[in-house]
């Protein structure tokens, strides 16, 4: 028994075309085409990116309300500070004050008894003018004394060489027996304070004399350096 393999007549394929056309195509333009989607693994997995939106969204918000919190508490410490430090300058002059009156309280009770001295003076000069000279030259002597427990100390002028630091030169004066530039009067007498000069004094400067030796100088002026930069102990 053969079998003919002849292929299919054109006639036969015109004449039906759905035999040759695709499933979808052979379908009724009528009819629904269905078409089936892949199962999903996993269900969870489709909602994977809305789950995640929620708590990004809550830890957000509590980081927010985190720092809010954080800034009221910092502003809520500035304030605090900026009073405590209000306090503090008030605290500090009311102090300053209180120790500028104290140390005016002590100057004055010590030149109490300095002024009780000069009125006793003043009473004994009406009997004898010598004890009026005794009188003030004891008020003299206790000032100067005061002076020197509240930490003032005298300059040192006379012969020593001038020094602008702590001299006031108010004229020159030719003296061929002192060295150039030395003091050879005082005029007003100068006072430190602390080591800090309170008021220079008013000295008069030689000039025509000898120049004097660089040794001498060298010397003369570590001690005026001394005397300036050293703070006398004020005895309370």
């Amino acid at each position: 028994m053969s079998i003919d393999n002849e292929p299919p007549n054109e006639q036969e394929v015109n004449e039906n075309p759905k035999s040759a056309a695709s499933p979808e195509e052979q379908a009724d333009p009528g009819d629904e085409v269905v078409v089936e989607a892949e199962p999903v693994e996993n269900a969870s997995e489709a909602n994977e990116g809305g789950d995640e939106t929620e708590p990004n969204r809550v830890e957000l918000e509590a980081a927010l309300k985190a720092a809010i919190a954080e800034r009221d508490a910092m502003k809520d410490q500035a304030l605090r500070f900026r009073a405590e430090l209000d306090n503090y300058r008030k605290r500090t002059a009311r102090e300053i004050e209180r120790i500028r009156k104290s140390a005016a309280e002590g100057v004055v009770r010590d030149l109490l008894p300095v002024l009780d001295h000069l009125e006793l003076a003043l009473q004994h000069s009406v009997d004898s003018a010598e004890g009026l000279a005794e009188g003030v030259s004891m008020v003299a002597k206790q000032f100067i004394e005061v002076l020197s427990r509240h930490g003032i100390k005298p300059i040192e002028a006379l012969g020593a060489p001038f020094d602008p630091n702590v001299h006031e030169a108010v004229m020159q004066r030719d003296d061929p027996n002192a060295p150039e530039h030395t003091v050879i009067a005082e005029f007003q007498k100068g006072y430190l304070l602390g080591g800090q000069v309170l008021r220079p004094s008013k000295v008069v400067v030689s000039v025509g004399g000898p120049e004097r030796s660089v040794g001498e100088e060298t010397k003369n002026g570590n001690q005026q350096d001394e005397s300036v930069s050293e703070a006398p102990d004020a005895n309370p």
